[in-house]
């Protein structure tokens, strides 16, 4: 998609103009000063909560237990972890609430590559998108060209951690009646700018969905 148009470019269904939305990816890491320093803050205050070092403790102006530094060193942790998580870009429509991104934000990177599973799913999405033929009456916001349907066949698996037996068992059980299963949604999506338009709840459950090709929803 082309970012210099990222001001000026209308929602598909017309309807307000797209702001652009910058989000953390926690599948992707780098790193960053600030994450740097918190993470030395983290390493430094855990050293001085676990070794009580004598130098630390007897020079404070006042007593403060070796817990507050853990309690530094894992908040500090946290924060370095925040700092140094990636970025994506989307486009959100204030009005609608739709989102339109590029499919590539579906490949994962860990230590400096694309881990299997996204790439799989990426490819999936991709493949489903180019094969489509039927044209959507919307148009890409950002090439103006005719946007296509997209079906696609997904599953979400949902774990249970109620921690009794008996209660997981009618917890999932009520879940997968109303949402496992093969389940379809549609969603538009550009062959020209490899970008899909989502609404929002489509968004959500795209995310988190295992994307099922044809040969498998026939198993």
């Amino acid at each position: 998609m082309d970012t210099d148009v990222e001001r000026t470019m209308w929602c598909p269904k017309k309807c307000d103009l797209l702001g652009l939305n910058t989000i953390s990816n926690p599948y992707e890491f780098k790193w960053s000063l600030k994450g740097a320093i918190f993470l030395l803050i983290a390493l430094l205050s855990g050293y001085i909560a676990i070794n009580e070092t004598p130098f630390i403790f007897d020079n404070l102006p006042i007593e403060i237990p070796a817990f507050y530094f853990l309690i530094i060193a894992i908040s500090s942790l946290a924060i370095s972890l925040r700092f140094s998580q990636g970025t994506i870009n989307e486009y959100v429509c204030p009005s609608c609430k739709g989102v339109l991104f590029d499919i590539d934000r579906f490949k994962h990177i860990r230590k400096g590559k694309i881990t299997k599973k996204s790439a799989k799913k990426h490819n999936r999405i991709l493949q489903l998108l180019n094969d489509s033929s039927e044209l959507s009456e919307l148009q890409c916001p950002s090439c103006s060209k005719d946007m296509n349907f997209v079906k696609v066949l997904y599953k979400i698996k949902h774990d249970s951690q109620a921690g009794n037996f008996i209660l997981e068992e009618v917890i999932e059980d009520l879940v997968d009646s109303v949402m496992a299963g093969e389940k379809e949604m549609q969603v538009e999506g550009c062959k020209s700018c490899k970008s899909l338009w989502l609404d929002k709840t489509n968004r959500m459950y795209l995310g988190a969905a295992t994307i099922l090709s044809n040969k498998e929803s026939l198993e």
